[in-house]
C-alpha cells in the first residue's frame, strides 16, 4: 500500500469526532450546522475567553478532571486533524493511542488539580521529543518549549581556515548534530571581504563544538542569540524608496485589521516595487501569520510555473472551517467579536454553508504553481532572514527564493515549517487553546526545528543592522 493510502486509511478509520458542549456555552457550533466538526462558536464566552485569558505559568493550577476530559478530546481532535498524527503511529518506540490514554489516567488520578507544567507542558515536551513539530502545543507557549533544551536547536559555526576541503567534513562527529545540516557558504564581512562559512545545527547544551574534517579538528562556536524584537501594528509592512533600490520591511503576515489593511497593501505595491533594480525584503524577526500575501504579490510579479514545497494536508474533519476559525480566533483576540465589521466578515463565510460532512483524508499539492503577471520583474532580489523568521516568516523568504531565485541572506530560519496550516483548537472544559498542524510539507533537507539555510551568511552583529547599513554589501550579490 503506498504511502498516501495508508495514511488515508489511517485517518478514514479514526471516525470524525464531535465536540461535546461544557457546561456553558462551548467553543463550537453543532455539526449539524456547519458540516464540521470543531468549527467556532463565536458567541460561545468560553471561545471568546481562550484567546484573551493571561498565559498560564508552569505553576498554574489546572482542574484535574476537567483537563482529563480535555486530554481525551485531543486525543480524538489529533487522531483526525493533525498532520503529523501518522508519523506518530509509526513511531517505533512511541504509541500515541497508549501515552494519551495513560496521560489522561494519569492526570484523573492527581487530585483535584494538577500543575500545568505536570499535566500539561510536560506531556507536551515528551509528544515532541518523539516527532519534531515546533508548531504543536498549547497557544502562547510555543515559544517556550522551543527554547528547551531537550528540543531546542542551535546553530554552531567557523570560518573555514584556508585550504581546508570541506567535502572532508563530517557533521556526524559533532555532538547531537541533527543529520544533513552541515552547510557551507559565503559569509559577507563589514570590511567588504569574503569567507566560507561552515554551519551545523545542534542540541544540547554548551556553547562549542568540534567538527572533524579529515585529520583536522575544527572548533565551532554557537552563534550569539539576540533579543526578540516587538513591533506595532502599523509598522507590520513599510516600503522604502531608496532611488534603483526598494525595501521591503513585513514584521508579521498577520494582525489586526490595521495590519491586515497594510498587508494588503503590500500586495497592491506591486507596480511600485517593479520599477526598482533592486528589491530587498526584509523578513528579520517574522514571526508568521499567512504567507498568502507574497504568492499574491508572486502572482503579480512572476510569469510562468515554479515550485514551492510539496505538501499534503487533512481534508474533512476541519479543513471546511478553516478560514472561518481564522477570522472567528483573529477577532476574539482583538476583542471585536460583537462588532458589526467583525459579524459581516463571519456573514461572508457563513454563507458557504451547511458543508456535506466528508470523512478525513490526506490531499496531496505538488507545490507547483504558476505566475500570471503581465509585466514580469526583471530585477534582483535579495530577502533577508533571521532566527525569528518562524513559519509564514520563512516559508514567504523561500517562496520568493524558488519563485525569482533570490539568495536568503542572514542566518538559519526558526524551523517552524513541516507541519504548517496552524490553527488554534479550544479545548472545551479547560479553556485551553492547543496549535495543531493540518498541512505535512515536504522539502529536501531537514527544515523543522533547524529551519532554512541561507545562501549568503552575515555576522551574527550584523543581523540587527538596519537596512540601509548593508546595502552595500548586498547590492554586490549577484
Amino acid at each position: 500500500m503506498s504511502l498516501p493510502l495508508l495514511v488515508g486509511a489511517l485517518l478514514t478509520a479514526a471516525a470524525p469526532h464531535t465536540p461535546e458542549a461544557s457546561a456553558s456555552r462551548g467553543p463550537y457550533l453543532d455539526q449539524r450546522t456547519t458540516g464540521a466538526a470543531y468549527c467556532y462558536d463565536p458567541e460561545s464566552p468560553v471561545l471568546s475567553e481562550a484567546f484573551r485569558r493571561p498565559k498560564p505559568t508552569p505553576e498554574t493550577r489546572v482542574d484535574g478532571a476537567a483537563l482529563a476530559e480535555d486530554v481525551r478530546f485531543l486525543h480524538q481532535l489529533l487522531r483526525t486533524t493533525y498532520s503529523g498524527w501518522p508519523e506518530l503511529l509509526a513511531h517505533r518506540t512511541f504509541d500515541p493511542d497508549a501515552f494519551f490514554t495513560d496521560w489522561s489516567a494519569k492526570v484523573a488520578a492527581s487530585g483535584t488539580t494538577v500543575s500545568f507544567q505536570d499535566g500539561v507542558l510536560a506531556p507536551t515536551l515528551a509528544i515532541r521529543e518523539a516527532l519534531t513539530d515546533n508548531h504543536f502545543g498549547p497557544s502562547g507557549l510555543l515559544s517556550l518549549l522551543r527554547e528547551d533544551p531537550r528540543l531546542a536547536f542551535r546553530e554552531y559555526q567557523a570560518d573555514a581556515p584556508p585550504g581546508l576541503k570541506l567535502e572532508s567534513c563530517d557533521a556526524n562527529t559533532v555532538t547531537g548534530a541533527q543529520g544533513d545540516t552541515l552547510r557551507w557558504a559565503p559569509v559577507l564581512k563589514p570590511d567588504g571581504s569574503r569567507g566560507q562559512r561552515l554551519t551545523v545545527s545542534a542540541r544540547g547544551a554548551g556553547d562549542a563544538r568540534t567538527l572533524r574534517c579529515g585529520d583536522t579538528s575544527l572548533p565551532l562556536q554557537v552563534r550569539p542569540p539576540r533579543p526578540a524584537r516587538q513591533f506595532a501594528p502599523k509598522d507590520i509592512y513599510t516600503y522604502e524608496p531608496k532611488g534603483d533600490v526598494g525595501i521591503i520591511t513585513i514584521r508579521r503576515f498577520s494582525g489586526p485589521p490595521e495590519a491586515e489593511a497594510g498587508l494588503r497593501q503590500f500586495v497592491a505595491d506591486a507596480p511600485k516595487h517593479r520599477k526598482h533594480k533592486l528589491l530587498v525584503f526584509d523578513l528579520r524577526g517574522n514571526s508568521g501569520g499567512d504567507d498568502g500575501y507574497v504568492y499574491e504579490w508572486l502572482d503579480a510579479m512572476v510569469r510562468g510555473p515554479w515550485f514551492s514545497s510539496g505538501e499534503v494536508w487533512m481534508h474533512g474533519a476541519f479543513y471546511p472551517c478553516f478560514e472561518w476559525n481564522s477570522r472567528v480566533q483573529r477577532q476574539a483576540m482583538d476583542g471585536r467579536l460583537d462588532t458589526p465589521e467583525a459579524k459581516a466578515e463571519r456573514e461572508a463565510l457563513r454563507a458557504k454553508w451547511p458543508a456535506t460532512p466528508e470523512p478525513s483524508r490526506p490531499v496531496f499539492d505538488s507545490g507547483r504553481v504558476e505566475g500570471h503577471a503581465k509585466t514580469p520583474f526583471t530585477g534582483r532580489i535579495v530577502v533577508l532572514v533571521d532566527r525569528d523568521s518562524a513559519s509564514s516568516g520563512e516559508s514567504g523568504a523561500y517562496a520568493l527564493h524558488q519563485a525569482t531565485g533570490a539568495p536568503m541572506v542572514g542566518e538559519r530560519t526558526g524551523g517552524f515549517l513541516t507541519y504548517g496550516n496552524a490553527p488554534s483548537f479550544v479545548l472545551p472544559r479547560t479553556g485551553f487553546a492547543w496549535v495543531v498542524p493540518t498541512k505535512r510539507n515536504y522539502f529536501a533537507e531537514p527544515v523543522e526545528g533547524v529551519g532554512h539555510a541561507v545562501q549568503v551568511y552575515l555576522d551574527a552583529e550584523d543581523m540587527a543592522r538596519p537596512v540601509a547599513e548593508l546595502l552595500p554589501r548586498l547590492r554586490k550579490l549577484p
